[in-house]
């Protein structure tokens, strides 16, 4: 510990003025000053008189330097032979020794990280380091996305919890951030106080660096002991550390372009003003009308390759699409108008840059209001895990029915919810081998139009006008009313469902 350190550490418990720094030092020992030095040492601070009626003072020094400070409170300090007595110097002694200890502790536990580190995973020199901290750590990228955290104490702030399976910072934190790094010319060295005012925890924040080339921030929370003194002396030297380890193991969050990560602004924002902003600091033109696609693999390429392959695909036809990975999900935005989104060209296209990116794409519902991104995320991600439909290009809108039948997904209600006119014309058409059933479906999905149910059948119109009359006759329905035909369909549709 350097002679100037000492002296600014102990300055928090007594008052000490007349500093001379010489020269740098490392401080090893503390001593009280004997009477007379017999062999002058660097390493060494002593703590005592230099002339027997003069202040306390704070020396180290060798043949060629002379570094000193005075202790101006207490001021009356009394050098006797028996400094056990003398209570002003021994407890600027014991406290001097304390910090000295304390820094030595620290030094040599992060020797002990830097050792293991070399052998050890990224993920767990940063569950050892949130140990030595009694805290949680997340390291983000420059781009504000999560690269790593501890999981040691878990996540108990529901904030950041939700920030790590996005992966990607609030916008709170980001621009608190940014205004830092814009006002405070040293926050290189330092470690700072990040607000963040729906978070129930504090954070601080150094920057981790690789050769004057920022490569990230690590964060503490103070979510299990509070922040003091010795954890932010920690935290820029295990940040150091695992800095480290971030270039040698090139860690990184999937490559995109600014452009890109407004996408991730989008999903992570719900307030229309932050959007806002962030798109005009990009000069980015905010869509008004728009459908966010999810892209699933069917092979076993990253998802940065399909990244790469859908925008290439997609970029022809919407040259202003965004594109991320986001909850292990790859994404795009494309703005379309409803005319476009409904036509059959549009649907085309997908197919065909599915295939060339060897994946099968999900489509949201089309919207308009950009706050909406995440709702049309979470849309297509329960439509991935529903969906029993194969087909390369999927519309979210077609699988509605099933998605809110799975909000209830009760076995044991569900089949109630199935007319019982479907039962019975099921159980006439076993007991007397008609065809009363597929006729009726047909006569659905035509929105009941004669002349094209008797032509998808291969039957005669007066065939069908029969078979109605029976089903009319052994229901007591009017399949005629619009109403009546849509409870059917949805009973088709259930019955699909619960099979």
């Amino acid at each position: 510990m350097q002679f100037s350190e000492l002296i600014n550490n102990l300055s928090q418990y007594f008052v000490i003025g007349h500093i001379n720094v010489a020269g740098k030092t490392d401080i090893k020992r503390i001593q009280i000053k004997p009477q007379e030095i017999q062999q002058k040492s660097s390493d060494i601070m002593y703590i005592g008189k230099d002339e027997k009626n003069g202040p306390l003072e704070l020396l180290n020094f060798d043949d060629e330097l002379k570094n000193s400070a005075v202790v101006l409170c207490p001021c009356q300090v009394n050098q006797v032979n028996n400094v056990l007595n003398n209570e002003p110097l021994i407890q600027v002694f014991n406290q001097a020794n304390t910090i000295l200890e304390r820094v030595q502790n620290q030094n040599s536990a992060i020797t002990s990280l830097a050792m293991e580190a070399v052998t050890d995973d990224p993920k767990t020199s940063i569950n050892r380091a949130a140990e030595m901290l009694h805290n949680t750590l997340m390291i983000i990228d420059p781009r504000y996305q999560v690269l790593l955290h501890s999981d040691l104490y878990g996540f108990p702030d529901p904030l950041w919890g939700e920030i790590l399976k996005q992966g990607y910072c609030s916008y709170d934190f980001i621009t608190a951030v940014k205004e830092i790094v814009h006002t405070k010319s040293d926050y290189k060295q330092k470690v700072y106080n990040v607000p963040c005012p729906k978070s129930p925890f504090h954070r601080q924040v150094t920057n981790l660096y690789n050769k004057n080339n920022l490569v990230g921030f690590l964060v503490m929370f103070d979510d299990q002991t509070p922040f003091n003194e010795q954890t932010k002396q920690l935290l820029p030297k295990i940040g150091s550390v695992l800095t480290s380890q971030i270039v040698r193991n090139h860690l990184s969050a999937p490559t995109e372009t600014n452009r890109d990560r407004l996408l991730n602004v989008l999903l992570t924002e719900q307030q229309s003003i932050n959007v806002e902003n962030m798109f005009a600091s990009q000069q980015v033109e905010l869509p008004d009308a728009m459908v966010l696609l999810s892209c699933e693999p069917l092979t076993k390429q990253s998802l940065s390759g399909i990244q790469r392959q859908l925008k290439h695909g997609l970029n022809a036809y919407f040259p202003r699409v965004l594109s991320t990975i986001y909850q292990h999900h790859c994404l795009a935005l494309l703005p379309i108008s409803l005319s476009d989104y409904h036509s059959s060209k549009f649907k085309n296209m997908l197919i065909e840059v599915a295939q060339k990116a060897h994946c099968d794409v999900f489509v949201s519902n089309f919207y308009t209001k950009p706050t909406d991104t995440k709702a049309a995320y979470t849309v297509c991600k329960r439509t991935i895990k529903l969906s029993q439909v194969h087909s390369p290009v999927v519309f979210c809108e077609d699988q509605y029915f099933e998605l809110m039948l799975a909000r209830i997904n009760h076995d044991a209600i569900l089949p109630f919810f199935v007319n019982p006119a479907l039962r019975a014309l099921e159980k006439y058409d076993s007991q007397n081998d008609t065809e009363l059933v597929p006729t009726l479906l047909s006569y659905l999905q035509q929105d009941g139009n004669l002349s094209q149910t008797a032509s998808a059948l291969f039957i005669h119109r007066n065939t069908l006008h029969n078979r109605i009359e029976r089903m009319e006759e052994l229901t007591g329905l009017n399949l005629r009313d619009a109403n009546t035909r849509f409870k059917l369909y949805c009973s088709f549709r259930l019955k699909e469902y619960i099979s």
